[in-house]
């Protein structure tokens, strides 16, 4: 039976032309409250083929080492798998989506309002995309231009 995510403490549906706005102010909170951890990177423009990539290289991943054998450890002693979306930690939360789906900050992020659009029931991540994906990531993406 797949985990369901407990509705958040506090609702926040995502109202057209409010996602910016939102993402901003929570990751002004998730800062404050140590929960956004971000990984320093250097970058570098690479070219092939007469295209230009701009390429980040991790400088430090100590902290996301520790977190996922602390992860590891919790997923020993629970004997089950541990799920990094489920539950959630509430200071990453940024809006309800959709029925489906939710909109949290990247806890390890490497660029700035960096969001992960995730399932509300775990779903391994090898499955083929459902029309329900693509519906939330519109959704997000009709707010400000992003990449998905």
């Amino acid at each position: 039976m797949p985990e369901e995510q407990p509705p958040s403490q506090e609702t926040r549906t995502l109202e057209p032309g409010t996602l910016w706005t939102s993402v901003t102010q929570q990751t002004t909170h998730a800062l404050q409250w140590g929960a956004l951890q971000s990984i320093p990177t250097e970058s570098e423009f690479v070219e092939q083929d007469g295209i230009s990539f701009l390429v980040r290289i991790l400088s430090n991943l100590i902290r996301k080492d520790k977190a996922k054998k602390e992860q590891d450890k919790k997923a020993t002693n629970s004997g089950k798998e541990f799920n990094p979306f489920l539950p959630y930690e509430e200071d990453l939360f940024v809006a309800d989506i959709s029925p489906t789906h939710l909109c949290l900050l990247n806890k390890f992020n490497v660029v700035d309002h960096h969001l992960l659009i995730v399932t509300r029931s775990f779903e391994e991540q090898e499955t083929w995309l459902t029309v329900q994906d693509f519906e939330a990531m519109g959704r997000c993406l009709r707010e400000f231009e992003g990449l998905a």
